[in-house]
């Protein structure tokens, strides 16, 4: 029985399938979910026919492997087993009932969250207070990237729209326009500096050209930082990492004629305070870009703006008027909940020293100071 395990599942490598396929008389494709590799494969089989003669695929078309569940070592060798007409003995009932048991538990749940110093944490607690005290029920159309955490606990369940990538400023676009029927509800929308290029432009033209009154915030961590910080046009690098011109996002708004402002999210007193004008003004499309680098940047990762401190003689912890705001609302991972003292610590190892933190404390037991 030979093995092949693909590094680099698409595209497929045809002289690598061609060499294997070559080799094998019957082919077992074991993947879980729906079986893309399996009808690809066979499709490689189909085009290298004259080379490799014909072949007989097993997998989840079949029922060699399970279409629904999780697969195991004993689904995959019953499978070879029936394949070879070989003998073999599956694990009981009995120890299947034991192990998932014994597994269950596994590891304590965790919440998908931002990481410590991540902007976007930052910048959806602005918008989430902006809101609340605008209170005119306004609602934010999100986009696809790190920042779709919006719409979870970590984002203070800000989003209200989440669907394909540059879908958040066209939706917004429309619901701009309600305004005619009544609707007072402030309508924003945000996006990343890496989906502005791929995808929000047309939407941001469109809404410019029909005076949609709407609020884009566009969250500008300098890189595609989801999938790995590839480059993107409002970067001075190429996809190659070669110099290229780029392109100002500010400028490009402007000269589709929005009323542009800039802002660093880090600073939450200034950050709400041009939120709630721009929602306030009801003149079209105004756009805020929150331009502060990804705290996990190669720039960036290790390299600590301050040293973040909570003075424990003064860190109220339940009775602080928020119940724990820092740990259980702002719920940045650098904070630790100490539950033997009844208060919040740093954690010195991830902490990445934004600072933000140091705002949010309603008692003020939050300090930061310069890192050397």
């Amino acid at each position: 029985v030979g093995l092949l395990k693909l590094g680099t599942t698409w595209p497929l490598p045809p002289k690598l399938m061609e060499n294997y396929l070559s080799r094998s008389d019957k082919i077992l494709v074991v993947e879980e979910v729906i079986p893309f590799l399996e009808d690809n494969v066979k499709i490689v089989a189909a085009e290298l026919g004259s080379k490799i003669g014909f072949k007989t695929f097993f997998g989840k078309k079949d029922g060699a492997i399970p279409m629904t569940g999780e697969l195991n070592p004993d689904l995959v060798a019953t499978s070879i087993s029936k394949i070879l007409e070989v003998d073999y003995e599956p694990v009981s009932e009995t120890y299947l009932t034991r192990a998932k048991a014994l597994a269950g538990p596994g590891a304590p749940g965790r919440d998908l969250t931002f990481c410590p110093g991540c902007p976007h944490r930052a910048s959806f607690w602005s918008i989430h207070n902006i809101l609340q005290l605008d209170n005119r029920d306004g609602f934010v159309c999100g986009d696809i990237g790190c920042y779709s955490l919006g719409m979870l606990p970590c984002g203070f369940r800000t989003l209200r729209t989440l669907h394909a990538m540059g879908s958040g400023a066209g939706l917004a676009s429309g619901f701009g326009k309600l305004k005619m029927f009544g609707m007072d509800q402030p309508v924003l929308a945000t996006v990343g500096d890496s989906t502005f290029f791929h995808a929000v432009l047309p939407a941001l033209i469109n809404a410019v050209h029909h005076r949609s009154d709407i609020t884009l915030v566009i969250l500008d961590n300098s890189g595609t930082a989801m999938t790995g910080f590839q480059s993107h046009p409002g970067l001075p690098v190429d996809a190659m990492g070669d110099v290229a011109p780029y392109i100002d996002i500010v400028s490009v708004c402007e000269a589709i004629g929005a009323k542009v402002a800039v802002c660093d999210p880090f600073d939450l007193e200034k950050t709400e305070k041009i939120l709630l004008d721009l929602i306030e003004d009801e003149e079209g499309v105004k756009v805020l870009v929150l331009k502060q680098i990804c705290a996990l940047s190669p720039e960036k990762k290790g390299k600590k703006m301050y040293d973040v401190a909570i003075d424990q003689e003064i860190c109220l912890g339940e009775n602080c008027g928020c119940n724990r705001l820092c740990t259980r609302v702002f719920k940045c991972p650098g904070f630790i909940w100490d539950k033997e003292r009844g208060v919040s610590t740093i954690d010195e190892v991830i902490c990445a020293g934004c600072g933000v933190c140091v705002s949010i404390c309603p008692a003020g037991a939050i300090t930061k100071k310069e890192a050397a």
